[in-house]
């Protein structure tokens, strides 16, 4: 566990990093994967594109600063080709996923059907090349080096392509009963999710002491606004937040389906947590921080800040706002900040 609490990133206004792209990106995006235009087509459109976001961002006094992964297609996109061990298949059987999962059955349910996937095919290895550091060091040519400190890059998560299912889904009453009655699984709940910790741990056991580290547990965000998972953090947040070697946790929140603050209570005094809540109501979530610690609401104000509750487009088609309402939200979260910690940002 940490043993210190960071006191540059987290930042009180913050984004999860994925921002809504331009349509003319899109469009090339899109043409590329029909074959209609070749993928260099889109580096100079990838190029100008990411150039406006990070000056909108830095306009909007966000001190975090992301290139908005404008260069993929969903969040972890990049990832998979960086791997050996890994192929594509259209139109995969259904059979192939466990339908109880949360993201898989919001799928089923509302009669999609899988078009792409990606399986394991051999030893997983890395290649040696990895796309995440072209998007770094571009971000960097955008920023004054006293800024490169406060740049944000989204890595997909270790079990992406390992494990069937991810944090979040272990909130889920429905994932945790399909889990149960499924004759395939040879370990029980508790078990695969102790499992998760131990590996996030050990893979991020070596990064270098100045590399802040957080985690987002995704409720499920694709195209349309679509979410999969429900159910609050009560179950998980105990083991989650003494055992998870993070600094900081980035949790959805003020929706039914997150539940109630009272989990925070099991924070330790040495993480913080930024909060998808764009309202005053974070003064309840450090009463509740307060109380389990037994710091004063105003320490515990010190561990929080406030985010969107996740990407504007995971996906790269993104969610059901446009890209003025995304940034007219991205200053109510810089100002909900502002008034709360004010000149802390």
């Amino acid at each position: 566990m940490s043993s210190h609490i960071h006191r540059n990133a987290p930042f009180r206004a913050e984004h999860l990093g994925s921002l809504k792209r331009p349509q003319l990106l899109l469009d090339k995006r899109f043409a590329v994967d029909k074959n209609e235009a070749i993928s260099k087509d889109l580096t100079p459109l990838e190029d100008q594109a990411i150039k406006e976001i990070v000056q909108t961002q830095v306009q909007l006094g966000l001190r975090a600063v992301s290139d908005g992964e404008y260069r993929r297609h969903m969040f972890w996109r990049t990832f998979i080709p960086g791997l050996d061990g890994f192929g594509k298949i259209q139109n995969p059987d259904i059979e192939l996923f466990r339908l109880y999962v949360p993201d898989i059955a919001a799928f089923t349910e509302s009669g999609h059907e899988p078009g792409e996937t990606v399986i394991c095919t051999g030893k997983i290895k890395h290649t040696g090349q990895s796309a995440y550091v072209g998007q770094v060091e571009y971000l960097k040519t955008l920023l004054p080096k006293e800024r490169w400190g406060e740049m944000k890059l989204t890595l997909a998560a270790p079990i992406y392509g390992s494990f069937p299912t991810s944090f979040d889904d272990f909130c889920s009453e429905k994932m945790i009963e399909g889990w149960k009655s499924d004759k395939d699984n040879s370990t029980t709940i508790k078990e695969l999710f102790h499992a998760y910790i131990n590996f996030y741990n050990e893979r991020i056991s070596k990064a270098p002491a100045y590399m802040h580290i957080g985690i987002h547990l995704c409720r499920g965000n694709f195209v349309n606004s679509r979410h999969f998972s429900d159910g609050g953090y009560d179950r998980i947040a105990t083991k989650l937040f003494r055992d998870f070697n993070v600094s900081t946790f980035y949790l959805e929140y003020d929706t039914p389906r997150a539940g109630r603050f009272d989990p925070l209570q099991s924070l330790p005094k040495n993480e913080n947590v930024i909060l998808g809540v764009i309202t005053k109501r974070i003064y309840l979530a450090a009463e509740m921080i307060a109380k389990g610690s037994g710091q004063t609401k105003e320490d515990a104000l010190k561990r929080l800040g406030v985010s969107p509750q996740c990407g504007f487009a995971s996906h790269a088609e993104g969610n059901l706002i446009d890209t003025e309402v995304m940034k007219k939200k991205l200053a109510l979260v810089r100002h909900i900040a502002e008034e709360i910690w004010p000149g802390e940002l």
